[in-house]
């Protein structure tokens, strides 16, 4: 009676088992998306966080932040803190980072575009740093793509001396 009890509860789960597939079982990933403002940009000072990559016309930075708001599936303050290599004249290159924000903590790739320069309803030029890039969360399931920018007053060597306006805006699915 035990070996046919057995038997019997053997041919049930085989048989469960290979009428519901393990994808059906999982959790199915989730729409993620946080939208919100960047509130500072640390400035860069040569010899410290800044320096020339050779002759290249490049300049490494490394431990910079970036700081500000989101709302959305998460709902925080958030600091980015990356490294990029960038070309002088147009600040364009690539970054890597870090991007910590409501108990979170996500890894990041991206580009810099070479700024721009755009109109303001003062009549004023004023430029334009835009970063587009992919984000994946640390110990955990999830990834998407990020966009942010921000239109700012600069200093005579061109540091950020005050926001204008700025976005910053994650999509994904975890």
């Amino acid at each position: 009676m035990k070996k046919r009890t057995l038997l019997f509860s053997l041919v049930l789960v085989l048989a469960l088992t290979a009428l519901v597939p393990a994808a059906a079982l999982a959790a199915r990933p989730q729409s993620f998306y946080a939208a919100g403002v960047i509130s500072g940009i640390e400035d860069t000072a040569v010899g410290e966080n800044a320096f020339p990559a050779g002759n290249s016309g490049r300049w490494r930075v490394v431990d910079r932040e970036i700081t500000g708001q989101l709302s959305g599936d998460i709902s925080d303050g958030f600091v980015l803190a990356y490294k990029a290599n960038v070309e002088l004249a147009t600040q364009a290159g690539n970054l890597h980072g870090t991007l910590e924000t409501g108990g979170y903590s996500f890894k990041v790739e991206g580009k810099i575009e070479p700024l721009e320069m755009v109109p303001t309803p003062l009549g004023v030029d004023l430029p334009r740093l835009t970063i587009t890039g992919h984000w994946s969360r640390t110990g955990g399931p999830g990834q998407g793509d990020f966009q942010a920018w921000v239109v700012f007053v600069p200093d005579e060597y061109g540091h950020v001396v005050m926001i204008v306006a700025s976005s910053f805006v994650m999509e994904g699915k975890w």
